[in-house]
């Protein structure tokens, strides 16, 4: 029987052989490697110059992947320096970078968040190996976790839970240092902290699905939110509307409808269960 040539990606490096069904499972080399999915909810896809596949628990994932996801779809990654990686819904990044100094340490780190919502928790390599690249903005870290969504223009805003973030626009940086510290990076102005609680209250619960409820995420990718807020659909207050146009005041730019991604919908109380694992 001619055996048949699967293009899978395993967790492990060892290819493995069933030559009692003539299966053959290849997989990327161990030094390849960077991470695993480690849960993976419909749908997301795993796409590099060999092809396109779905992505599925225990994939392994390299430098030069870019994984995405659909409406419905949610990627938790585990990466060999134990940091950790959720791109949510309707959400493109790519694996730039992935150079190791050793087993369980980056010399570099990089991932280009093309569109959507993610979340960063770093781990064991040095704080100058992270940089996350989004259309408008570089963030680097300074030991820490943060959520990031960028909207169909690019704009970027960037919610830090620990640690220290750098967000540079084009024409100027800011640093993130309080906890549910806000940070905006638009195309065309330097970036800039938010202060204004109700803006950024409204921004939280529009833009950051996992801050609102962390229920959909597996515990290791959990961060506690302390001074995020009260994050109720009932406590939601926009600023002041315009009385000429009934439009939201936003304090640094309309709430352009256009300059929202298609989404599902949601609510402050997600199911329960992570149905990507097992």
């Amino acid at each position: 029987m001619a055996h048949q040539i699967l293009p899978l990606r395993v967790k492990s490096s060892l290819t493995a052989t069933l030559v009692g069904l003539g299966l053959s499972i290849s997989s990327a080399p161990a030094s390849e490697i960077a991470g695993n999915a480690v849960s993976v909810m419909p749908t997301a896809s795993i796409s590099n110059p060999e092809g396109r596949q779905t992505l599925t628990v225990g994939m392994a994932v390299v430098m030069g992947d870019k994984i995405k996801t659909g409406p419905a779809g949610q990627a938790e990654l585990r990466f060999s320096d134990e940091t950790k990686l959720v791109v949510g819904p309707n959400s493109s990044m790519v694996i730039e970078s992935y150079l190791l100094r050793s087993e369980s340490r980056a010399n570099n780190f990089t991932v280009r968040a093309l569109g959507g919502s993610f979340r960063f928790i770093t781990g064991k390599s040095d704080k100058s190996a992270y940089k996350i690249k989004t259309p408008t903005a570089t963030i680097g870290v300074r030991g820490t976790s943060f959520d990031v969504d960028i909207r169909r223009t690019g704009d970027t805003h960037v919610v830090l839970f620990a640690g220290q973030a750098q967000v540079c626009s084009q024409s100027g940086c800011v640093t993130l240092e309080k906890t549910c510290g806000l940070a905006y990076a638009p195309r065309k102005e330097p970036a800039r902290v938010i202060d204004d609680r109700i803006y950024k209250d409204a921004k939280i619960i529009d833009q950051f699905p996992y801050i609102v409820s962390q229920e959909q995420l597996s515990p290791e990718f959990r961060v506690p939110e302390t001074g995020c807020g009260e994050l109720t659909r009932a406590s939601l207050r926009p600023p002041a509307t315009t009385a000429a146009t009934g439009r939201f005041s936003d304090p640094t730019q309309p709430d352009n409808d256009q300059d929202r991604p298609e989404r599902q919908s949601r609510s402050v109380s997600q199911p329960s269960g992570n149905p990507g694992n097992g």
